[in-house]
């Protein structure tokens, strides 16, 4: 997914991973119970439990259009 959604924004977008145990995770209320993956998207929870690269892409083209 990293490499795809570079290709497509750039620098523009950042893709990385986020342990659930992690503090940043923890504290954004982003893992509820086992349910994962979690993807977020400019801060907010855009989806749990499915990795989905063409609703990710969507969502940033989405995203993208408004600013």
């Amino acid at each position: 997914m990293k490499r795809a959604v570079r290709r497509r924004f750039g620098s523009a977008a950042n893709v990385r991973l986020v342990s659930p145990e992690s503090t940043e995770a923890r504290k954004g209320g982003w893992v509820k119970g086992a349910v994962l993956p979690v993807v977020i998207i400019d801060g907010e929870v855009f989806c749990r439990g499915r990795l989905s690269l063409k609703e990710v892409v969507q969502r940033l083209y989405e995203l993208q259009g408004r600013r």
